[in-house]
């Protein structure tokens, strides 16, 4: 038996939050249907994540460009509180200080349009450069006054305009390159809200049991520099494995290599540790890259001689100046010229980490003798506490949870690599058990990661969906009055008296209406609430 012990600090760390690099705020206008209802805008409400960053705030920004985006965020970070991070990508290679003005000047009107004329009032933080690319990839990591000077005038533009977003500071990519928020530090502290790095791990794989050591380091070092400069840090992509190659005359392939073949759902330990280490160091948010896939290809430079990249001439220019087709294989979620919109095995293991783990908890101490047992919780202002311990034995493990901390009973979900929980639906896995709050024991799969949580509200009775009809091929029915509900799951079966079960499930979604192919069986809809209760 080995004891996890809670305890809350008398001033604890505060927790902002875990979210994701949203690549679809870009395609939001060319994303079908079904697939933003039932899939992207469906499994983004149910984890609810806690921070958002995607490519954004650029002066060539349309109003179309504005207002489709203004559309996406009013149906995915306003409905679900998150706070959003712009970076303006590979922005343009400027040659006087008039040029400079004028860009941010005209940066600043964008942001203000969107912020008071369409109300994105989540919009929270803004870095001029992604990973300090101009034009070409890490161009300003040579030339970090130039860097400087652009977050100057931003600044100044911001504060004239009236716009309440503050400037992150590098977003600098790479282990080797976080040497440039010492820079910022002695160079831009006037001017940086936060500071903010990315990290891809290459050198460890998922098998290494010192990653968690190393990484925890990594991120306590950095987190020390910011607080002794009365800031925060912030991890604004974080992934592991990188592997970019070239397949062939004008194809580029940036994938995680796990995801392409069976260790997907053991890789989903590694990006558990990374979170856990990271909240444990006092990292203050951090996004995942990415949600979801790119579409299939997403990029050409030669637009104007490539069909298909006609078709996404109105979105995001993701990376400028780069030659052919780039397949981004990062998502934890699908997105195939096929159709294919399926979650992969590591977004079970994500997923329920992104929902319990929410922002501005309280991060609590967990003392744990056994050092495969990698674990990390936080308390809501509510007193909801979340535990989640990753097991790294190759056997099971019984644990007993000593706290006084929880409220209630406390529901346990489990993600087992030999045994992942996935569905075709991408619903977040319901709770296996529940335990009583006094001193509760529990076995731990191997090779698992399980949270502990009474961070829920209990539901007396299922809420069905009433009104449902057929219009043409598809089925709808009345939007259900729930304050807590979230989305619906879809039933069918032959028999009019058939209960509800994953069997007979034929679809998740926000909407109040999916397409149909018979209209010969019965139907049934369940509202879903925001803690997993049907």
């Amino acid at each position: 038996m080995v004891d996890v012990v809670i305890t809350r600090d008398k001033y604890p760390a505060v927790f902002g939050g875990i979210g994701f690099h949203n690549n679809e705020a870009a395609l939001y206008k060319v994303i079908d249907t079904e697939h933003f209802n039932q899939v992207l805008c469906k499994n983004y409400r149910e984890m609810a994540p806690g921070f958002m960053r995607t490519f954004a705030g650029y002066d060539d920004w349309t109003k179309k460009a504005m207002d489709d985006f203004a559309e996406y965020y009013e149906k995915m970070q306003k409905w679900t509180d998150t706070p959003m991070y712009f970076a303006a990508a590979f922005a343009k290679l400027h040659f006087s200080d008039e040029e400079i003005d004028e860009y941010c000047e005209t940066v600043a009107k964008n942001l203000k349009y969107l912020i008071e004329e369409k109300k994105v009032k989540h919009l929270r933080y803004y870095c001029f450069s992604n990973e300090m690319s101009q034009r070409k990839w890490g161009y300003l990591l040579n030339d970090l006054p130039l860097f400087k000077k652009y977050h100057e005038r931003l600044y100044r533009a911001f504060q004239n305009n009236g716009i309440n977003v503050g400037l992150l500071a590098t977003d600098a990519s790479e282990y080797e390159n976080w040497k440039t928020m010492d820079w910022a530090i002695e160079n831009m502290s006037r001017i940086t809200e936060h500071y903010c790095l990315h990290v891809y791990e290459r050198k460890h794989d998922i098998y290494d049991l010192d990653f968690y050591d190393f990484f925890y380091k990594k991120c306590s070092e950095q987190v020390y520099k910011a607080i002794a400069d009365y800031k925060k840090f912030i991890i604004g992509e974080f992934g592991i494995n990188r592997l970019t190659n070239t397949n062939g005359p004008g194809v580029v392939e940036d994938v995680c290599r796990y995801f392409e073949c069976e260790e997907c759902a053991f890789s989903g330990l590694m990006l558990a540790e990374m979170i856990f280490a990271a909240i444990n160091a006092g990292v203050f948010a951090m996004a995942y890259w990415s949600y979801t896939d790119y579409p299939d290809p997403y990029m050409c430079s030669y637009a104007e001689k490539d069909e298909y990249a006609k078709k996404w001439g109105e979105c995001e220019k993701f990376i400028s100046g780069t030659t052919g087709v780039k397949y981004n294989r990062w998502g934890l979620l699908k997105w195939t010229d096929e159709g294919d919109y399926s979650a992969k095995d590591v977004y079970w293991c994500v997923a329920p980490i992104v929902k319990y783990f929410k922002s501005n908890s309280r991060v609590l101490n967990i003392k744990i003798e056994d050092s495969l047992l990698r674990s990390c919780g936080v308390i809501s202002r509510n007193g909801n506490v979340t535990i989640g311990i990753v097991n790294r034995h190759k056997d099971s493990v019984k644990i007993k949870l000593d706290s006084n901390l929880f409220n209630k009973d406390i529901r346990v979900i489990e993600y087992d690599t030999n045994n992942v929980p996935r569905n075709k639906f991408g619903d977040i896995q319901m709770c296996s058990c529940q335990l009583e709050p006094n001193n509760p024991t529990y076995e731990l799969k191997p090779s698992s990661m399980t949270i502990f949580t009474t961070d829920y509200l209990t539901k007396e009775k299922s809420v069905y969906a009433d009104g449902i009809r057929f219009e043409g091929n598809r089925l709808k029915w009345n939007a259900v009055d729930e304050p807590e509900h979230c989305y619906y799951r879809v039933f069918a079966d032959e028999n009019s008296d058939f209960q509800p079960t994953i069997d007979n499930q034929i679809a998740s979604t926000v909407a109040e209406e999916i397409p149909i192919k018979t209209k010969e069986l019965f139907y049934k809809v369940l509202s879903v609430d925001n803690s997993g209760n049907i």
